[in-house]
């Protein structure tokens, strides 16, 4: 057990990460390879992260193994349960956590379409309150989640009402750690666009900003193929830039787990597949995010120099 160290002085930068594991039990390939292997590399991140929210970490095995490699930087941590299968989130912090919760969305996917899976897991708010320094508004309230997956392109998507009820009640729970006078961390898979109805919901109904957003202005709204990324009228930017500049992670040629079943097939047999960094990478989009809010409590930076 970590010890309740305090810091004397609030700091002035704090490091997040956000991470889908995509660890279901029996269906995620490789999957204790891959959950061991990002424990390894959180342990081994320089500057390491000083709060972090995974998601899709289903199993509590999977969960210890990550705590074991990186307690000497994050000696807090809580893993949640919610639903039949678990909530698959939990979230890691180099400072004391003081309380924790979990809130499960009330709107989430249909028992009918056991195929889907999103009603039978636990989806939901995982919440925690981070004391970071000594004073009384020196707390971070930090919610992790997971939205429901959409298995259409918007306006079209089924779920698209689940998602949207979603996005409100984590803005009302962002909300109302803002009008507590604490720090407001959301983080998490939120399966949306930056030109989503969601995404302008949370932003409008709570006083938080997407730090990516507000770091990269100028980043893509959504894949280029998408109406929306087309209308910007902007060239099809490379992996390169779709991984630094817009922060694209989903469907992009990086993320080996999109690729084309033929490519699978070769990694499968060992062979080795480069990817060009320069080539066009149409299909990347951003479906991860970090809100920041300062809430009542006035920071000695500005928000956007938060995170790093």
């Amino acid at each position: 057990m970590a010890s309740s160290i305090i810091p004397s002085e609030p700091p002035t930068h704090i490091r997040l990460l956000t991470l889908n594991c995509w660890g279901l039990k029996y269906l995620a390939t490789y999957r204790h390879e891959r959950l061991s292997e990002i424990g390894r590399q959180l342990a081994q991140a320089s500057p390491p992260p000083e709060i972090v929210g995974l998601q899709e970490c289903w199993t509590q095995q999977d969960y210890e193994s990550i705590r074991d490699q990186t307690r000497h930087i994050l000696p807090y941590g809580k893993f949640y349960f919610g639903g039949i299968f678990g909530a698959g989130l939990a979230i890691l912090s180099k400072w004391p956590i003081e309380e924790s919760s979990m809130y499960a969305y009330p709107l989430n996917g249909r028992p009918t379409a056991f195929f889907r899976g999103d009603w039978f897991v636990g989806k939901g708010v995982a919440c925690a309150r981070v004391r970071f320094g000594p004073g009384a508004a020196d707390v971070a309230e930090v919610f992790c989640t997971h939205l429901h997956a959409p298995y259409e392109r918007e306006p079209n998507d089924s779920y698209l009402c689940h998602r949207t009820a979603q996005a409100w009640e984590i803005s009302k729970l962002m909300r109302g750690a803002a009008e507590r006078g604490h720090l407001v961390i959301g983080l998490g898979d939120f399966n949306m666009l930056p030109s989503s109805f969601a995404h302008r919901l949370i932003s409008a109904q709570s006083p938080v900003r997407d730090v990516w957003r507000e770091l990269h202005p100028d980043s893509s709204l959504g894949a280029a193929i998408n109406p929306v990324e087309q209308a910007r009228k902007r060239p099809i930017p490379s992996a390169e830039f779709n991984l630094l500049e817009n922060g694209a992670t989903c469907d992009g040629a990086f993320n080996t787990w999109r690729w084309s079943k033929a490519l699978q097939k070769r990694l499968d047999k060992g062979e080795e597949i480069t990817i060009n960094k320069d080539e066009a990478d149409p299909r990347a989009k951003r479906l991860d995010y970090i809100f920041v809010g300062d809430g009542g409590y006035a920071p000695r930076v500005p928000c956007s120099s938060l995170v790093r």
